[in-house]
């Protein structure tokens, strides 16, 4: 690296007031390491903080020049406020961070040598994870499950402590909570992954700002991702198979019904009016999947037409210049 490149690093905040001046400390302490090489750039996202953390970091930002503070006007989550900081980032390697402490600062450089090997996304992995059960066995579930459904093979999905490089942060967009599955979204436009351990402790001070109801919100998030990943451009395929599984088992009930009716004179309508009926809902339902999808394949052409938002990315284009004095 040169000094040309600008490194950002990316923070929400909220309600940190016993931790910030520690955070920034070790983390200042870090990048004036850096600043031969990079140039730095803090930006540390107050995320409606109510117990004067705002007021501390405002206090250091004349003692750090680097410091950038995005105040936000409420408590919009973790998503939003790590999208508001790579919103204002400038840099071509922007590193996202919880600021707790139970990141460490002092790993930033590990993940900077693996941007230098020409990795475009590198993953924090808690390798011996200090949690409680209570928060591990759920996380190592929810990973496995990702594996799954992402095809990624990297160990740990879940951690916000990962380096990108510039132009793949901003070529995804995070909503709802969606910060976790940053890496799946970077690899549907075709980042080149990987992971590093990192160092990881329970909370030093003050409480967690996580629940167990986000395990929960993780399971049902995998849907959509599951969607996202396989027919985000093809809705048709997933809503076509559902109206076919409908339709064959409609047509089925409906069938022996009419063989019923046929062979043995049976007024199926009337002494078997529940299987009628379920026939005819299922039948009913494939045809409202099909024209779903119909619908869904109309709005993904749409959204595509944009050329902001094509289904691919070019990663270089090489020319005859590339290879000028290499023979």
């Amino acid at each position: 690296m040169n000094r040309t490149n600008t490194l950002s690093i990316v923070a929400p905040v909220f309600n940190e007031a016993n931790l910030i001046r520690e955070f920034i400390t070790r983390l200042t302490a870090i990048t004036s390491q850096l600043a031969d090489r990079l140039r730095i750039e803090i930006v540390l996202v107050d995320d409606g903080s109510r117990d004067g953390t705002l007021q501390i970091m405002k206090s250091l930002v004349g003692e750090h020049p680097e410091l950038k503070i995005v105040e936000l006007r409420s408590n919009s989550g973790q998503t939003a406020a790590l999208q508001a900081g790579i919103d204002v980032a400038s840099g071509n390697i922007v590193i996202t961070m919880d600021s707790d402490l139970q990141h460490f600062p002092e790993d930033i450089p590990i993940f900077l040598d693996k941007i230098d090997e020409g990795w475009d996304v590198v993953c924090g992995w808690r390798h011996d994870r200090q949690e409680g059960l209570e928060r591990r066995l759920p996380s190592r579930a929810a990973n496995w499950l990702l594996r799954q459904i992402s095809g990624l093979t990297i160990h740990d999905i879940g951690t916000t402590f990962r380096a990108y490089r510039g132009e793949i942060v901003r070529d995804i967009r995070l909503l709802g909570e969606s910060h976790r599955f940053a890496p799946i979204y970077a690899g549907a436009v075709g980042a080149k992954i990987t992971e590093v351990p990192i160092q990881n402790i329970e909370r030093p001070k003050g409480t967690s700002n996580y629940g167990l109801m986000r395990t929960f919100n993780v399971l049902f998030d995998l849907f959509f991702l599951y969607f996202y990943t396989n027919f985000r451009d093809r809705p048709i395929r997933i809503f076509g198979w559902l109206s076919l599984v409908f339709w064959l088992a409609g047509g089925a009930i409906a069938a022996i019904l009419m063989a019923v009716n046929l062979i043995y004179g049976v007024p199926v309508v009337h002494e078997h009016s529940g299987w009628f009926i379920l026939s005819v809902m299922l039948i009913l339902f494939g045809l409202l999947f099909i024209l779903s999808g119909v619908t869904l394949e109309m709005i993904v052409r749409i959204y595509y037409s944009d050329p902001s938002r094509s289904q691919y990315r070019v990663r270089k284009i090489w020319t005859t210049d590339d290879f000028h004095g290499q023979r």
